[in-house]
Parts: structure tokens; sequence; C-alpha cells
């Protein structure tokens, strides 16, 4: 019967006459088989009313047929908590498959009996793992290892009690490499759901370990690779030793097996001074190594560019790329993109500058609106980093407001508000531009930035009284910040024209203060209002509301690059856990939905 034919509802009374109708031929197995791959796949389907054959299935552990009672041990496992009573009928069974002949049964046995979180498997598991822990077949003692794991999540109390932890720690010292790994799981699972434990090995150990990387499997080197952040080198030979046999790694196809080998080779350089140096060519070989795993699927790609930022914010001398490398290709998938422009825009600077304006020039009119605003904003955020850049950001914004395009336009006035604030007079020629499409401003952003620069540079502006008296018509219906900004705009106006903006002065602080039912609008207005009409603002040499003057047309604070630092500590924890869901949230353990206990770097000794 093929598997598909296998999927389908079924109740348990058809089973059980399947099964009696099974144990009728002179060779029943072939039936049994199918009936109980049946069962197995109404499990997948959440059929819970299968429970009631919990003793028809206990029964056929009587039959000598290894997959028999492997399937039948796998629905015991799972519909055991349903009925407690019922299950209690295996127990005779795996009690005496922990002594059987064949390693295969003893396996099977440990392992279902640790999986059901019930009193009496649980009374049973514990000395059974702690017998098998100690068998002479490599695989009972790899089974018996998470059987040891399991047990401690359902009683860690007990487990401690009955040495298995112990136990497991003995079985690092295995001669068997595949035991040693799955111990190394075993032990990491607990270690990481309980803050006061923690695993920890020696120098001669973690050589042991790095050494058998070369002929572990994928899984095993996963698990080879995490160990290897227990050890604290205490010298810098001791850590140099160790990224050297680690090196290998970054050339496997696994995408699990690079990131962990990365994580462990930026956590051993914390060890060695100047690692860039003391290993010739790492930062290119760990480029390469992340650039080659861009050729995997969108979520490996974007998992392994989030640690590309990582990187470039903490370990910026170990990660040799270029930044033609994370241009955008026509397939990426919008969350690909934007990280890519992340990495654009730290990677940019005054030698490649040129051929990363060409490709934003592109992004910038892409048919995707979302993106090709990021892509603007980055025209901004790289005129603000890079002071030789700026000239070539306000022409190219200059160029994307002639074409009128409402979302490219809103995006460009945003971007160069920013700009007039970084480079106070200098880019004077594009305010005229800048502000030349007001009408078409329906975002919040835009209109804000539309009324800072014409209050900012009102006597600059020809248009400025008929531009806020187009906004100050809509203050009623426009988003909280405009209105703040609005407020201020039209009081500078008025500060630099009295004649021509006291009329618009007073509607706009009437709408605040008798239309508007903010209290913060209010009070903000009625702040405009006292400070205006107070006698004490004039100058003593009869100047115009000189200390109005003062408050209000203030020297704006220059602003500087988005912050591309993260706090020390922080990053810390972060590059202990490159590959993980903390590295793509770029945020503390604590801060994220993940299971990964704190990490820190321990000093040597």
């Amino acid at each position: 019967m093929s598997d598909g034919k296998l999927f389908g509802k079924c109740k348990s009374q058809e089973l059980r006459v399947e099964l009696d109708q099974a144990k009728k031929k002179s060779k029943p197995q072939p039936k049994v088989k199918i009936v109980l791959k049946k069962a197995i796949s109404n499990m997948i389907l959440h059929n819970n009313e299968l429970a009631h054959l919990l003793p028809d299935v206990i029964s056929l552990m009587a039959i000598d047929d290894f997959e028999i009672r492997a399937l039948s041990s796998q629905f015991i496992a799972h519909y055991a908590p349903l009925d407690r009573d019922k299950a209690k009928g295996a127990l005779k069974f795996y009690e005496r498959f922990g002594d059987d002949l064949n390693a295969n049964i003893r396996a099977l046995a440990v392992r279902t009996v640790s999986s059901i979180n019930l009193p009496e498997f649980i009374s049973l598991g514990l000395p059974m793992a702690k017998r098998l822990l100690h068998d002479n077949s490599p695989h009972v003692r790899t089974s018996a290892a998470f059987a040891a794991a399991r047990l401690y999540q359902h009683d860690n109390e007990r487990t401690m009690k009955h040495g298995l932890i112990e136990d497991l720690n003995e079985l690092l010292y295995d001669e068997n490499e595949v035991v040693v790994a799955n111990a190394l799981a075993a032990l990491n699972s607990i270690t990481e759901s309980d803050k006061s434990l923690q695993l920890t090995i020696d120098k001669n150990h973690s050589l042991s370990l790095a050494k058998s990387l070369s002929s572990a499997n994928e899984c095993r080197r996963v698990y080879l690779l995490h160990a290897l952040m227990s050890f604290v080198p205490q010298e810098s030979n001791d850590a140099l030793t160790l990224i050297e046999l680690v090196l290998p790694c970054l050339v496997h196809d696994n995408s699990a097996v690079v990131l962990n080998a990365i994580k462990v080779i930026v956590y051993l350089c914390n060890y060695v001074e100047g690692p860039e140096v003391a290993v010739p060519g790492l930062a290119k070989r760990i480029g390469s190594s992340l650039v080659s795993l861009l050729s995997k699927p969108p979520e490996i790609q974007f998992l392994v560019l989030r640690n590309v930022i990582l990187l470039l914010l903490g370990k910026r001398y170990m990660l040799d790329v270029d930044v033609e490398q994370f241009f955008w290709k026509f397939d990426d998938p919008i969350y690909v993109r934007d990280t890519k422009l992340e990495i654009i825009y730290l990677l940019a600077d005054e030698q490649n500058v040129g051929v990363v304006f060409r490709e934003l020039e592109e992004y910038a009119t892409e048919i995707d609106a979302n993106m090709a605003r990021k892509a603007i904003r980055a025209f901004g955020n790289l005129a603000i980093k890079l002071e030789v850049t700026a000239q070539q950001s306000v022409d190219t914004l200059i160029d994307l407001l002639a074409d009128g395009i409402p979302h490219i336009v809103q995006e460009s006035i945003v971007v160069l508000k920013n700009v007039f604030r970084k480079y106070p007079g200098r880019f004077d020629y594009a305010i005229q531009p800048a502000i030349k499409n007001y009408e078409i401003t329906e975002e919040k952003d835009a209109k804000v930035s539309v009324c800072w620069i014409v209050g900012q540079y009102a006597e600059q502006i020809p248009d400025a009284h008929k531009i806020l008296s187009y906004l100050v018509d809509s203050f009623s219906e426009s988003a909280l910040e405009v209105q703040y900004v609005l407020l201020t705009a039209v009081v500078k106006y008025y500060l630099k024209f009295p004649t021509s903006g006291e009329a618009l002065l007073i509607k706009v602080l009437k709408l605040a203060t008798e239309v508007s039912d903010n209290p913060d609008v209010r009070d903000r207005g009625f702040f405009y209002w006292r400070m205006i009409t107070s006698p004490n603002n004039g100058g003593s040499d009869g100047e115009f509301q000189k200390r109005t003057k003062e408050i209000v047309i203030d020297t704006e604070p220059l602003i500087s690059s988005e912050n591309e630092n993260i706090d020390p500590s922080i990053l810390e924890e972060l590059e202990l856990n490159i590959g993980t869901l903390v590295s793509v949230y770029l945020k503390s353990v604590e801060h994220t939905p993940s299971s990964t206990k704190t990490s820190a770097i321990e000093s040597s000794a």
C-alpha cells in the first residue's frame, strides 16, 4: 500500500477489526504493519479517538518483529498521556526490553519510556537510562543520552538525584565520536533549559572534539562546534589552534555548519590579539563562506545577511567582502532586498561610493514603492554618513523630484530635510525644488518636512505664505505631528514677516486653542500665544519679539548619521549567538522569542 493511501481518518473500531483479521493469518506481520501505519498517520491528523486502541497496540509488542515494536512504541508514546491506566500495560514489555540482547530493542525501550511524561514511565526510565548510558553498544548509549535529556525536562530533580548528568559528562570522553557528539547535544539541551547549569570543557577535550570535526557528519559537526563555545582558552595559542581546526568547516555546503563555524571563530578571536594578523586571510575566508551561502533559498539568505550586518557592526575587520556582492537580484524577495540595502549602506565608503550611487539610482525607480522609498532614504543616509557624497546625493534627489511621482517626491522631501539640517546653508539651492510639489504631499512625514523647511527658510521661499496658508486650511484634519510642526512654522514665519504673517498666525492659533480637542495641541497653541503677546519678549532696543526669536528661531542641532553601533554588552551576546534567531533580531536574548540562554565571554584565568 502506498504511503498516500494511509492518510485518511479512521475509527478505532475499524482498525481493531483489521487487527483481529490480521492476527488470524499465519503471517500477520505485513497486515499488522499496515494497520499501525494507518494509526500513525491518524496521529499526524490529530485523531485522538484512536487512544481507545492502546490495549490492542500494546498487545502487539509480543510479536517478535522490530518494525512492529517500533511503530507500536511510537503509537504508545503519543497516546499514553491520554489514557494513563491503559498505558501502564506497556511497562512490563519495556522493562523486559531494557535488558534485551538486541541493541536496537534496548535503544527503543529507553527512547520510548523517556518520551512519556507519566510518573510510572519516569520511574522506569531513570534507572534504565542510567544503566544503558554504560551499555556496550554505541547506539544504545546515544539513545540513553537523549533519554536523559528528556527525563530532565520531565523531572529535573529526580534526574539529578540519579546522577544522570554526571553520567552524561562521562560520555564526553567516550571512545565513539558519535556518542560524544550526541552526549554534547543532550547536555546542551539540558544546560540551555536550566540557567543554573553550564557546560564546560577543558583544553584536551576541546582539541579532541575539534579534530573529530573532519570525520563527523553535518549534525554532529553542529553539535561539536556548539560545544567548543564552552571552552575558555587560557592562552592565545590555544585559541589559534582551535581556529585552524575549525577553518575547514567554512567551506562546508551546509549553512548550519558554516554559521556555527563562524560563531566559534568569532568567539575564539576574543582571546587572540590581532586575529586578522595572526590568521592570514581570515577575513577573506569568512567573507567568501558567507557570500557562498547567498545561493541558498531566500530564508537562508536572509539569515546569512542578518549575520553579515552583525559582523559589520561588531567585527568589521573579520569580514572582507565587496559591496557588489550584495546588489539586488531580479528574483530577490522584499525582505532579502531590504536587508541587502542595509549592508550596502554599511559597506559604502569613499572608494566604492560611485558604484553604490549608480545602483541606488536604479533602486529608486523600482516599481515597488516601498523599496523605492528605502533606496531614496539610503541617498540621504549616505549624504549624512559620508560628506563626500552629499553633493551627488542632493543632485540625484533633485532629479527624482522632477519626475513628480508622488511616493518618490514625498520620500525625497523627507531626505532633503535631513540633509539641510546636516549641512546648513550649503544646499540652499535645493530648497525650492524640495517644496515645489507641496500640494501632492499627503503622508505625515512628508508634510512635517515641508512645514519645517518652509518655516526654517521662509525668507528664501517666495511662496512661503501661500504654502503655509494651504497647509493651515487642512490643520484640523492633519496628523498631530503635522499640527505641532505647522504651529511652529507659522510662528517662525510671523517672526520673520510680522505684517503678512499676523493674520495667518491668529488663524492657526485659534484652530489650535479653540477648535482642537487635543490637550497637547491646545497647550502648545496657548504657549505660543502667551509668548508672542508678552510685553517682556521684546528687545531692550525695541527689536520686535527678540526673546521669542531666540527661543523659536534657534539654530537646529546638527544631526549625525544613523547610529551604526550596538551597545557593546549586547553586541558581545549577539556574536555568541551567530546563526540563531537572536542574530536575526539583533537584540538581546531576553528581548527575542528565543529559547537561547543569555551568553557572555568569560575571561581567561
